[in-house]
């Protein structure tokens, strides 16, 4: 089937390409400075004591201006910073091509961690970094309709039509249907490059099958089933074994999977003690079962089997390998190398203010909530401490205002709210529109113009936004330069 077009934005500019304006940089920071005479650059050069500055103190020097520039005034800031600092001699330009400085600085301000380039150079990394940032920031992204043959089998719920969940690698998008299929789709090509659909035995339901989670490394796609089975596929080859064969009378309902390159995670609900389930990703064995965060959710669990219900709870993996579990009660980390011997922390949900699950998520150190009263908050995984805070009633009011059902005001009872979390970004879809934060600061940005409509799940990573709904398939914001 076609696809609809893509809507482009304008596009960025480089911010180390004589552009000191671009970014956010303040204003006395950004404006251009005047030609410089011969005889000042030869006292730059020179620093008034009659000999050149070496190299490397000119790399520190920069590195300390764009650091102090990013702590001020965020990292779009960092960039135009040193631009400046470049433009004061002969001499200091060509530190710009130092390799070792842009790759500090990619690391320092942008907190990558990547050991490999996709780009020709370290600065040319750093230039793709701050672009993106820049477009996420001014809300400049290409939005793709993806569109995907259905099932031929669909149930006659429209399970087979519906998408599940979703999940992002750096080349692909993988989407979890309820009737048990999963397609990879290319973040290139938009379109469909594996269709995965293995057998699964001992139904019990007919949603057994649904697609809880997925995870995805590299070329290997992992996946998971309500009945508790895990299976294991190539995106290559497209070939799926099944890694674990589920077994919902003893275990319950699996209601969330997700993982890395060292653990898989289960999270249950349907029969007490069991709530989470690890697997070590190597050798494929449970290494841990046990847990209590969703035995007051049995009911809701056993539900997931015959209806198309709310998420009953989540699990998140940490960069530092933290995993958070979370429920509308409570929310729980702890160290999944010990299995939360050495490190635990939990909270309980405040009184009258249930979470909503499917806002939960986690990036690097920092995880998302948001609560049934209408705020949302950032915070450190490891202690809890809160480092951002937002009100997302205000938009979901505008949103009731513009709808074509004229019931006007805020239902706190009836809206459906999803949330994820980049490095720069927190983003909230209420009822089909997905409006974005700055994760620091908490200042409301803007909003995506294209409504979803009945959204099931939410992702988004430092280059994308994805969602998928009931009626209009799944929806790709792409903020790549």
């Amino acid at each position: 089937m076609s696809r609809q077009p893509e809507k482009r934005g304008a596009s960025a500019q480089p911010p180390l390409e004589g552009n000191p304006e671009a970014g956010e940089a303040s204003s006395s920071s950004s404006r251009r400075l005047r030609p410089r005479s011969h005889e000042a650059e030869v006292s730059a050069e020179t620093g008034n004591g009659g000999g050149v500055w070496p190299e490397p103190f000119v790399e520190a020097m920069a590195r300390e201006v764009a650091l102090a520039a990013a702590k001020g005034g965020g990292a779009l800031a960092a960039a135009p910073a040193v631009v400046i600092l470049f433009q004061v001699c002969s001499t200091w330009r060509t530190v710009s091509n130092s390799e070792i400085l842009w790759e500090s600085l990619a690391r320092r301000v942008w907190g990558t961690g990547q050991t490999t380039l996709g780009t020709q150079s370290w600065r040319d990394e750093y230039i793709r970094l701050h672009l993106t940032a820049s477009n996420f920031r001014l809300n400049r992204a290409k939005y793709t309709s993806i569109e995907f043959e259905v099932s031929s089998d669909s149930s006659g719920n429209g399970a087979g039509a519906a998408c599940r969940c979703l999940a992002l690698s750096p080349g692909y998008l993988a989407v979890g249907f309820f009737d048990g299929t999963v397609r990879i789709f290319s973040l290139t090509s938009k379109e469909c490059v594996t269709t995965m659909k293995p057998v699964h035995v001992n139904r019990l339901g007919p949603l057994s099958r649904a697609i809880a989670g997925i995870v995805m490394c590299d070329d290997r796609v992992v996946f998971a089933s309500f009945d508790g089975s895990v299976f294991v596929g190539s995106v290559s080859t497209g070939y799926v074994r099944c890694a674990h064969t589920g077994n919902v009378v003893n275990d319950g309902t699996l209601v969330d999977f997700t993982g890395c390159e060292r653990f898989w995670v289960g999270l249950y609900a349907g029969i007490p003690g069991h709530a989470c389930h690890i697997w070590d990703a190597v050798t494929e064995q449970l290494v841990f079962n046990a847990g209590d965060i969703t035995d007051s959710e049995a009911l809701r669990g056993w539900r997931l089997l015959t209806e198309q219900a709310e998420r009953v709870g989540r699990v998140r993996i940490s960069n530092d390998g933290i995993l958070l579990t979370a429920t509308r009660l409570k929310v729980a980390v702890f160290d999944l190398e010990t299995y939360g011997l050495s490190f635990s922390r939990d909270e309980i949900a405040v009184d009258q203010q249930q979470l909503l699950v499917e806002t939960v998520d986690t990036n690097k150190d920092r995880f998302l909530t948001a609560s049934d009263n209408g705020t949302a908050r950032i915070r450190r995984i490891t202690d809890f401490e809160e480092v951002g805070r937002f009100s997302f009633d205000e938009v979901a009011a505008e949103n009731n205002s513009t709808s074509t059902s004229g019931s006007g005001g805020n239902n706190n009872n009836n809206r459906k709210v999803l949330g994820s979390l980049n490095t720069w970004q927190a983003f909230i879809c209420v009822d089909g529109v997905v409006h974005a934060w700055d994760a620091n600061s908490g200042m409301r940005l803007h909003r995506l113009e294209e409504q979803m409509g009945e959204v099931f799940d939410l992702v988004a990573d430092d280059e994308h936004v994805v969602g998928c709904a009931v009626d209009t398939g799944i929806h790709l914001w792409s903020f790549r330069p």
